[in-house]
């Protein structure tokens, strides 16, 4: 019985130890976790930028790239202003406005269609002001995205494997217990001229 109980230990210790990396690659957060996000869940490309003026995210969707901005100090949406965008001379767009504060760039074909990171400068001008924002925008390459992912996967099915190791392991040192009180018993038997 105290092989078993050692076993299932040495089980227990393992587990935990080839847990423990994902407790501690997590560390000390303050973020919210109210609501989790699916693991595979794709964020779309995004450029952030800030001055004493304006606040502005641009989002990339597909082929259009839609531009949130609002006052810096209000957080009101700037509705009326004319947003010009160029990413270090190689192409110039003018966003139009979609709806209050959003507006809306019009992808020519082959800009930001490949992973990368690109800078960009917003010229933001209402009646009462004009400023220059500047951000860059990256795009992930998906393979090495989806090399990440299968990474984990890997992960998880090598911890399965370990455990399934270990079951196969107890289950065999079981089935030779047995096998080791059977042969006992014989030789017991055989040396006492068999039970009575």
């Amino acid at each position: 019985m105290k092989i078993y109980t050692g076993l299932w230990m040495a089980l227990v210790m393992m587990l935990s130890i080839l847990a423990s990396p994902m407790v501690v690659a997590h560390g000390n957060d303050d973020h919210e976790h109210s609501a989790p996000m699916a693991a595979n869940a794709a964020i779309a490309p995004r450029a952030v930028a800030q001055s004493e003026e304006f606040e502005l995210v641009a989002v990339l969707q597909a082929k259009h790239l839609v531009i949130y901005l609002d006052r810096f100090d209000s957080n009101l949406a700037v509705t009326g202003a004319v947003i010009e965008l160029e990413s270090q001379g190689k192409w110039k767009a003018i966003a139009k406005e979609n709806e209050p504060g959003v507006y809306v760039v019009d992808l020519a074909k082959g800009v930001m269609e490949t992973a990368g990171k690109y800078p960009l400068t917003f010229t933001v001008q209402t009646e009462e002001s004009a400023d220059v924002l500047a951000a860059s925008l990256e795009i992930a390459d998906e393979e090495e995205a989806h090399d990440h992912a299968g990474n984990e996967v890997a992960w998880w099915k090598w911890l399965v494997a370990v455990a399934s190791g270990f079951g196969l392991m107890l289950a065999i040192l079981f089935v030779l217990r047995r096998r080791s009180s059977a042969v006992r018993v014989n030789h017991v038997n055989t040396l006492t001229g068999g039970a009575k």
